[in-house]
């Protein structure tokens, strides 16, 4: 080995030597869940679930019933519900409504008088047929299975090959669930169902890279992923699921919150249980607690939540840092490792002072890891908006001389102009001020700066054209100017003269203190009206009138083109029929020999069928579409094909036996 090579040999050594430990320090950090089922959501999910006990359906007073022993919450009217199905067991009861009366029956758990002899034996029959599906199975061995009664060592083995055979036929995502719960409930025999699972988990579909879904949606998503967590808890095997998978799944389930009927929150419910029991690698929630989201001096902590799905606390109090703060727009890091310290009131709660670090206001990213899980959360700051100075004043229009500004009293919001400023159309209206951040005392922007203008005269029933908004625009110096032509801006006033309060508005979404300040009183006397700006101000004051009935919209068709002069269109019929016409002549010079006419129907037939031919061909030229002509034409041709075909061959013959 030559020392170079050597060197390369080392150099390649060395690299994976460091990725392998790199991968091995992140990789026991995965991505949290976005949500989890808050308090809220349970009220919510709880009060569709009591009108299910309203119904009649068995199937939606099991699913009622099923989601209340998720929630953890006391089944209510258990004794009426008893009754209901002792009632329901003597009538005619299909497979399916056996199967609910036994899985109701079984979680309400004290309903002595129900009598399981008939449904036992109705689901017993399906399990003994060899001709049930797959569907069939499902209710049958879940039936039997929630009555405690277990199929026998020889129809179990014959219950596997029937789910094989039907697997080759049609291996769906619901053939699958159903093949997982009914090996789930058959043991170890039905093992086979297991190398399935990954079959099942490759068809799910990931959206955003963050959920993970089967299609069909909530209801095929639940049922798989409790067939896959009930068979793997049968077999005593860790399911073939990342802890990625789990998270996205997770993900998904959290994003069907809203469902609104009894069967899907009963889905819904059943597959977050089985994600937060069952799974071996449990999903966490990290995310801010309900409007933690807005930091302030006055509310300096960043608070947040490390829960399992369901919102429960996890088995030991994690240690819980904030890795990274850093700030949207600029990637400026403000903070870095930071603990955050467990509330002594809530085990899911921690909490961490951000404004320490004294942040600029806007917005912030922070990394944060818990429970061997990270996720990224985002909060906004918000600081103080102070008016440092404000100038108002007049100035000439064409700007031949500087603006003559008097500075206000800004430090109430009450301050105002201790005179008023009288503006003509050959001035304009001049204001000047600059805001500062309280936090640090620097000169700030925000995102809304509006100077409005009010008619002190105007009636409360008639405020169009006497309240104007104008847009304060800063400068390099972050100083906002506004500056009004009061001759231009007439139009806007509708030219009417007169006192008008001006006032400053100041809005952003990263401070918190917007406000409004009364400048004081404004005269304003705009130009007279000229018979130009009469039309204008005419229109303008039609503009609000915009649901008045409008002209009705006609539509207009294309006129059509000139015909021709009846003798140009005549001579081009001429023409067309030229080539008949000459075809006649043709005939008579050459002579047409009408001896030689077989006299036989397949002749007529023929001769019958092309003329009709070409018949159908002017009609379809006339009137008809061109489906109807082709509808037709398959008769006729079909017709004229068999008729010339026989024709052709007794001529054929003929000819034959002549010579």
């Amino acid at each position: 080995m030559t020392p170079r090579v050597r060197h390369i040999f080392s150099a390649t050594v060395l690299l994976s030597i460091v990725t392998l430990c790199v991968h091995s320090v992140f990789s026991e950090v995965f991505s949290s869940t976005n949500s989890y089922l808050s308090v809220t959501n349970r009220l919510r999910l709880k009060n569709i679930l009591e009108s299910g006990f309203q119904s009649n359906d068995i199937s939606t007073i099991y699913y009622a019933v099923s989601g209340f022993k998720f929630l953890g919450e006391t089944i209510p009217k258990a004794d009426d519900i008893c009754k209901y199905l002792i009632k329901s067991n003597e009538e005619d009861i299909t497979h399916e409504t056996a199967f609910y009366l036994a899985s109701t029956w079984r979680a309400i758990g004290n309903c002595q008088d129900f009598s399981a002899t008939t449904v036992s034996k109705i689901l017993t029959n399906i399990v003994q047929k060899d001709t049930s599906t797959l569907s069939d199975l499902y209710y049958a061995v879940g039936g039997l299975t929630a009555l405690s009664q277990e199929v026998s060592a020889a129809r179990t083995d014959k219950l596997v090959k029937l789910m094989q055979a039907a697997l080759r036929k049609d291996d769906s995502l619901w053939n699958l669930g159903y093949t997982f719960h009914i090996a789930a409930d058959l043991g170890t025999p039905a093992a086979f169902a297991f190398d399935r699972i990954e079959d099942a988990v490759v068809q799910a579909d990931e959206v955003d890279g963050q959920y993970l879904q089967f299609e069909g949606g909530l209801s095929i998503t639940s049922f798989l992923l409790n067939g896959i967590f009930k068979l793997s808890t049968s077999l005593k095997k860790k399911p073939p699921l990342n802890f990625q998978q789990v998270v996205k799944f997770g993900n998904y389930l959290l994003s069907r919150r809203s469902v609104q009927t009894t069967r899907g929150v009963a889905n819904l419910l059943s597959a977050l249980d089985t994600l937060a029991v069952e799974s071996p690698e449990k999903p966490v929630c990290i995310t801010l607690i309900d409007g933690g989201i807005v930091i302030s001096n006055q509310q300096p902590y960043v608070t947040v939540k490390v829960c399992d799905i369901l919102g429960n606390a996890l088995p030991s109090v994690p240690k819980v840092v904030a890795n990274s703060a850093t700030r949207v727009g600029d990637d400026v890091v403000v903070l870095s490792n930071e603990n955050l310290q467990p509330s002594t009131t809530d085990k899911t709660l921690f909490t961490m002072d951000l404004m320490n670090v004294k942040p600029d206001r806007g917005f912030y990213k922070i990394s944060i890891t818990g429970a061997s899980v990270t996720n990224t959360i985002t909060v906004k700051v918000l600081s103080e908006a102070i008016l440092d100075y404000l100038e108002i004043g007049t100035g000439d229009a064409d700007q031949t001389t500087q603006p003559k500004l008097t500075k206000i009293n800004t430090e109430s919001l009450s301050g105002k102009l201790d005179h008023k400023i009288e503006a003509d159309s050959q001035q304009k209206l001049v204001m000047r001020f600059l805001l500062r951040d309280s936090a640090n005392k620097k000169p700030m922007r925000v995102h809304q700066a509006f100077v409005r203008l009010t008619s002190v005269s105007s009636s409360a029933n008639d405020k169009r054209g006497h309240e104007i908004f104008f847009v304060a625009e800063p400068d390099a110096t972050h100083v906002y100017k506004f500056d009004m032509p009061v001759g231009a801006a007439a139009t806007n006033f509708a030219y009417q003269s007169g006192e008008y309060n001006i006032e400053l508005i100041i809005g952003d979404a990263v401070i918190s203190n917007p406000f409004q300040f009364n400048v004081g009183t404004v005269t304003l006397k705009f130009p007279e009206v000229t018979s130009a700006d009469s039309v204008d101000k005419a229109s303008y004051k039609q503009k609000p009138n915009v649901y008045t009935t409008k002209p009705e919209i006609k539509h207009m068709f294309r006129e059509p083109e000139r015909r021709p002069p009846a003798f140009v269109s005549n001579l081009f019929t001429g023409l067309c029929l030229a080539p008949l016409l000459l075809l006649v002549i043709l005939w008579a010079r050459l002579g047409v020999n009408l001896s030689n006419f077989p006299l036989s129907l397949s002749a007529i037939t023929f001769h019958l069928g092309l003329g009709g031919i070409f018949v159908l061909f002017g009609i379809f030229w006339l009137k008809l579409n061109m489906f109807v002509t082709l509808r037709y034409l398959l008769g006729f041709g079909l017709l004229t094909f068999l008729a010339g075909n026989k024709m052709l061959s007794q001529i054929a013959h003929r000819h034959k036996s002549l010579s």
